[in-house]
């Protein structure tokens, strides 16, 4: 019961304050999150292009492959 009466003690401007205070800690907080997502995502990006670049090299190099496999088959086989 003693907290209901603290509470009821507190005046109006007092409780904004405190509201207001809580609101500007959990406005940091998501603003430090924020920036270590938009690092992460940095951070991400970079590896997905690099990751994609590498993809698409492998893919040539089976392309290629593929196509002196054909080449190699269509002339053993006189078709060229």
């Amino acid at each position: 019961m003693s907290i209901h009466k603290h509470e009821a003690n507190m005046k109006d401007d007092t409780r904004i304050a405190l509201l207001e205070q809580s609101i500007g800690h959990i406005n940091q907080t998501l603003i430090r999150i924020e920036k270590r997502l938009d690092t992460m995502d940095a951070k991400i990006d970079a590896r997905f292009d690099s990751l994609n670049n590498r993809i698409w090299n492998n893919f040539l190099w089976i392309i290629g492959g593929f196509t002196a496999i054909l080449g190699i088959l269509a002339h053993a086989l006189h078709w060229i």
